[in-house]
């Protein structure tokens, strides 16, 4: 089997500090991306319905907490209140 590899030279793939950003190496060649406009279309849609799912009104009711939790841990028999 014959394998290819990628043969970078360390001064482009190395970081000057830690804190520097690791340096990418994109192919922005449209014909080697043949999926790309439907991905972009689909990040749209995800990203329109995430802004509406976190929009203020939904945002309003999570102030006070979730309220899908256990609030009894015992049940009164002869009282069916919590």
């Amino acid at each position: 089997m014959k394998v290819k590899a990628l043969a970078r030279p360390q001064s482009t793939t190395s970081r000057s500090s830690l804190h520097d950003l690791r340096p990418t190496h994109k192919n922005l060649n449209p014909q080697s991306h043949p999926q790309a406009r439907a991905r972009e279309y689909t990040r749209a849609v995800t990203a329109a319905k995430l802004d509406r799912m976190f929009a203020s009104p939904f945002l309003g009711e999570l102030k006070g907490g979730h309220v899908d939790a256990v609030s009894t841990l015992a049940i009164c028999r002869t009282n069916l209140c919590p």
